[in-house]
């Protein structure tokens, strides 16, 4: 088993304590750290932002941007091998899986996580990616240029549950779609990370009010049971 932590939202300086709490979860002094930035099409702000916070927390920082630069299979496995965290940017969830397919890396993490060779982490569609699928504001959701939601299935299937980002944003809608859905759904609010070590499930946060929950469907009635989480 390896070590996960998904954040459901927010900026990097309302997430600082759950950065913090991932880079001591690499347990090395000055962690080689991999930004994965293929949802927002590897924008380089997005980019530069995450270099500075991970600098500043004493990380060796590099991306591999996929949507705008070369890369072999050899080279895609040389720069993997070569991390100690692994951090997936937000953005659009189904463009970031099939781009990864392209490329083998939805594999290829998934032999990550069960080798224990990096910790993995990310935020919104890089928290979703992990789970069996994602709710989301994908661009194939598009109704006429509006922003539009939905269910993004073929992820990385290594947690057993839907994923849902942004609860403080989505919970109405959200709860009106549940319902599509057999298996349980995890449900953050921003500055809310799951974390998974060792097999062992827990939930941490960066401020005292964001809260995580687990929404499921019991004879046609809505349970959501708020989790107990940890502020860092």
């Amino acid at each position: 088993m390896g070590r996960i932590v998904a954040i459901g939202g927010g900026e990097l300086d309302t997430t600082h304590r759950i950065n913090e709490y991932i880079v001591k979860l690499a347990g090395k002094k000055n962690p080689n750290f991999l930004f994965i930035g293929t949802a927002s099409h590897d924008a380089e702000g997005y980019i530069s932002g995450i270099q500075k916070e991970f600098e500043n927390l004493g990380c060796a920082v590099s991306a591999l941007r996929l949507t705008t630069g070369n890369y072999t299979d050899v080279e895609i496995d040389s720069i993997l091998n070569q991390a100690d965290i692994i951090y997936v940017g937000g953005g659009d969830t189904s463009f970031m899986m099939d781009t990864w397919k392209k490329y083998g890396l939805d594999e290829k993490l998934k032999q990550i996580y069960y080798n224990d060779r990096a910790v993995l982490s990310g935020l919104s569609a890089g928290a979703i990616c992990w789970f069996s699928c994602g709710h989301s504001d994908s661009s194939i959701f598009e109704v006429d240029g509006q922003i539009g939601y939905g269910w993004v299935n073929g992820l990385l299937e290594i947690f057993p549950y839907a994923f849902c980002p942004h609860y403080n944003e989505r919970e109405e809608l959200l709860d009106s779609m549940i319902d599509e859905k057999e298996s349980p759904c995890i449900a953050l609010e921003n500055n809310v990370a799951f974390v998974e070590q060792d097999g062992c499930i827990s939930y941490i946060a960066s401020d005292n009010s964001s809260k995580a929950y687990v929404l499921n469907y019991v004879d046609g009635i809505l349970k959501k049971q708020e989790q107990k989480v940890d502020k860092l």
